[in-house]
């Protein structure tokens, strides 16, 4: 017993639906109908239901049809997509066709809805049926044909018996040439061709004719006029039975216009990207300047509470400069390698507070996690501040010790940061919540700023834990 036809309905409005349903079995299809309207359950069901026929409307509230069709030739590529829809733009439908829907219905047409499905499950039938790429390229072929009118797209077919060439008119259009005068012949084509580019397309319709396989180029023409024009070319190798080359198919599309937007796009970010870099150069440097003066003015000052404050802030605009520093060296200008980032950091810390040499041991157990400059300049903060503070007070007397950094993540985005030291620990009747030290005050802003939770951990020396997700980008222009 044949099985039910199964038709995956994509449509918002459920009387729209129930009228596409009532015509097809109007005609006496036999079938089974699912309708969605959000891309969750279109997924869903090309899973579960997985339907002989997709029925799609080209605009929903939350979902379209294009995105719709682009889903189903990945998941799905053999299924029919039919857009059914109230209106439908000249150039929406070719959109559509071009994206590789099958046909497309008015819902003011319903009645030809029937004959819609009934061609494209026919197309299936014959595309199963063809036994040799030769029948399934004359199909592609014949697509291609009736979509060079609505596309622009030009095509050729090269005869290797008789070394004639059959051109479409689209084909005589893109390359500006009479038809009559062109010559019909590979030469004509390859005369066309710039100088520069001719070899390595003869060199690429060479291998293909050799291995029997498709080739493709991107190469530039000159017209008689003398303008230039870059086109992109997909060919194949059609043979017989006995794997003897009988002819060469292809199609040329002009690209110029593409290439060119693509070129300036690529120039715009590559300025973009110098422009970054340059800007983060700039403010390193400027922070740097800014550390310079801060260590300078200390030498006016006599005060010993004074200086370290002094210290401190120089130290604090240090740790930023650093994170600038390696964000004008990074690939990506909106994140930075944060465990690269901790290392240089600790040895700064180390080298600022003459510790370097000491017997002070740095572990730095950090993932190699990439964070935003929103994400990043908090943590790293945080992270000068809490080891700042384990190098001035949990060594007294030049005792030995160990100050840890961790972070790690799940695979939620979550992010844990541990920041310890083996020393003496922070004293029992010290309360870190209301102490009013700007260090501690300044942590507790960043990690609000962080939007982290903060535990403190005194049962061996000192450790902080934060738990924490990347902040998002703030939009600072409007």
């Amino acid at each position: 017993m044949e099985e039910d036809l199964k038709i995956l309905i994509l449509e918002d409005v459920p009387f729209d639906a129930e009228l596409i349903n009532r015509e097809l079995k109007r005609s006496g299809m036999k079938f089974s109908s699912i309708r969605v309207e959000e891309e969750k359950d279109y997924l869903n069901e090309l899973e579960s239901f997985k339907p002989d026929v997709i029925l799609a409307d080209h605009s929903l509230p939350h979902f379209d049809g294009i995105s719709a069709l682009k889903i189903a030739k990945e998941k799905s590529p053999d299924v029919p997509f039919i857009f059914v829809s109230g209106k439908m733009g000249e150039d929406f439908a070719i959109e559509a066709l071009k994206c590789g829907a099958t046909d497309y219905v008015l819902k003011g047409s319903l009645s030809k809805i029937v004959h819609a499905v009934n061609r494209a499950l026919e197309e299936v039938k014959e595309h199963s049926k063809r036994k040799n790429a030769e029948e399934a390229l004359r199909s592609s072929h014949r697509q291609l044909m009736e979509a060079q009118k609505i596309g622009h797209v030009g095509s050729w077919e090269w005869d290797l018996e008789t070394l004639e060439m059959n051109c479409s008119d689209e084909f005589y259009s893109m390359m500006s040439v009479d038809p009559t005068r062109f010559g019909n012949n590979y030469q004509s084509m390859m005369d066309i061709i710039h100088p520069n580019d001719r070899q390595t397309v003869q060199d690429s319709i060479n291998v293909a004719l050799d291995h029997h396989m498709p080739f493709a180029n991107d190469y530039r023409i000159v017209r008689p006029d003398g303008t230039v024009r870059i086109l992109s070319s997909k060919g194949e190798v059609i043979t017989d039975q006995n794997g003897k080359p009988l002819r060469i198919v292809a199609t040329e599309q002009d690209i110029t216009e593409q290439k060119l937007a693509d070129e300036k796009i690529k120039s715009s970010l590559k300025e973009k990207e110098m422009l970054l870099q340059e800007i983060h150069h700039r403010v390193k440097n400027n922070l740097q300047v800014i550390s310079s003066l801060l260590r300078l003015q200390s030498r006016y000052i006599n005060d010993q509470k004074s200086i370290d404050i002094f210290k401190e802030t120089q130290n604090r605009v240090r740790s930023i400069a650093i994170l600038h520093e390696k964000l004008y060296q990074s690939e990506d200008l909106a994140k930075i390698r944060f465990d690269e980032y901790v290392k240089i950091l600790a040895e700064d810390l180390l080298y600022f507070y003459e510790l370097d040499k000491s017997n002070i041991k740095m572990n730095i157990d950090v993932e190699e996690i990439s964070l935003n400059i929103e994400t990043a300049i908090p943590c790293g903060l945080i992270i000068d501040e809490m080891v700042a503070n384990s190098l001035k007070y949990a060594f007294p007397d030049g005792r030995n010790g160990e100050i840890k950094i961790e972070l790690h993540s799940d695979d939620k985005n979550k992010y844990f940061m541990r920041v310890s030291d083996d020393g003496i620990g922070i004293s029992a009747d010290i309360d870190p919540e209301k102490t009013d030290t700007f260090g501690m005050q300044l942590i507790k802003y960043l990690t609000k700023q962080l939007k982290a939770s903060m535990e403190l951990d005194k049962s061996n020396g000192t450790a902080y834990n934060l738990t924490f997700n990347e902040l998002e980008y703030r939009d600072r222009v409007k």
